[in-house]
């Protein structure tokens, strides 16, 4: 079997789902063939920096304007219908990768391309059979179009808004959650092992801040309060590959002679490690990073989420007592309240561990492998 996985560049999220279901394949089922490929780059550089560069200028710039027009596409309005075309426009410059790898199943992570692959089978171009993925805990009109033979969903109860907004026959839906690598879910190293490595007090309660999205000022102003208010605690702070974010809390750090109970770290890739030892963590809601949280039983405190997606997401957790929402002003206050609610930190918990989906990688692969077997 050849498996495609259509990914794309608005965000990290996408690709991180897109790697995760490859390590699977890989892992379970080394016979078959596995790409991954950014789908609007693959159509052009122009288009992709259109359109990533696009959301990234919304997303940041102007979350309010960003926030309604997500709220307009989610309804079958004109702006719905222009997205729509716009993204159908570009499918045939699609075609050509697609009949570079010759697929049997394509997995797509991202739903503009969801809508270019439904074109080209309803033109009859290809017959490849299509998986959509939502990489999000809410759904969104965008995705939805015919053609598509599955959609995977990140928990059970969007299944039936699936059903009920959007008109998704059920035998098309699977709730098998947002795939994540396994380590996230099965530490490799204990506590004790990992804060010894990382010269951090396991019998301190951690926070973990996981500050990449956030502006510069944003985090600066947070990580004082925090460092300020802190008692018997010590922080991670992971500002991903902003050098110039790392830089400023380096310096911001130093004067407030907080070295000893902080550990700021720039890129990482075992941040499942920092995941696994912490009591909590300070992020933005972005769908992978929430799935990842929860696979490793580990409460959110939500201190910015942009209008869209990563509201809805905070919307849900908060529903679900896996996440609480900071006030700027008074967010060290309800962390620090928190930690010392031993019953209520422990109640999130186990919140977060009822909502993760294991093998979510693993059971894709098998609807992908079922859908071949189908053709």
């Amino acid at each position: 079997m050849n498996i495609l996985i259509f990914t794309a560049s608005t965000g990290g999220g996408h690709k991180r789902a897109a790697a995760a279901i490859e390590d699977k394949i890989r892992t379970i089922s080394p016979a078959t063939t596995v790409n991954v490929v950014d789908a609007l780059e693959s159509i052009g550089k122009a288009y992709n920096k259109t359109v990533c560069g696009g959301y990234h200028f919304m997303a940041t710039k102007v979350p309010k304007f960003y926030g309604k027009c997500y709220k307009i596409t989610d309804r079958k309005t004109l702006m719905f219908k222009g997205v729509m075309k716009s993204n159908t426009m570009m499918s045939n410059k699609l075609l050509k990768t697609i009949q570079k790898y010759s697929p049997d199943v394509i997995i797509i992570c991202h739903p503009f391309v969801t809508t270019m692959i439904s074109k080209l089978r309803a033109e009859g171009k290809t017959n490849v059979k299509a998986i959509g993925l939502i990489t999000d805990y809410d759904s969104h009109r965008t995705y939805f179009v015919p053609n598509i033979d599955a959609y995977v969903v990140a928990e059970p109860y969007m299944a039936k808004k699936l059903e009920s907004d959007y008109g998704i026959d059920k035998s098309r839906i699977y709730p098998y959650g947002i795939p994540v690598f396994d380590k996230f879910s099965h530490p490799v190293l204990s506590k004790e092992e990992v804060c010894r490595r990382e010269g951090l007090d396991p019998n301190l309660h951690t926070i973990l801040l996981m500050a990449g999205s956030f502006g510069v000022n944003s985090v600066a102003k947070f990580y004082t309060q925090l460092a300020k208010a802190q008692t018997n605690a010590q922080f991670i702070v992971i500002t991903g590959r902003n050098k110039r974010l790392y830089d400023h809390l380096q310096r911001l750090e130093e004067r407030l002679g907080s070295l000893s109970n902080t550990k700021l770290l720039y890129f990482v890739d075992n941040v499942e490690d920092y995941m696994h030892i912490s009591d909590l963590i300070v992020t933005k809601p972005g769908g992978l990073t929430v799935t990842e949280s929860l696979a490793c039983r580990l409460p959110l405190a939500i201190y910015s989420a942009f209008p869209g997606q990563e509201r809805d997401n905070a919307d849900f957790l908060i529903s679900q007592n896996a996440a609480i929402k900071l006030n700027p002003e008074h967010g060290s206050e309800q962390i620090f309240d928190l930690l010392n609610s031993p019953e209520k930190l422990e109640e999130m918990k186990k919140n977060c561990e009822k909502l993760s989906i294991p093998n979510s990688a693993e059971n894709i692969f098998k609807l992908a492998r079922k859908l071949y077997n189908e053709k």
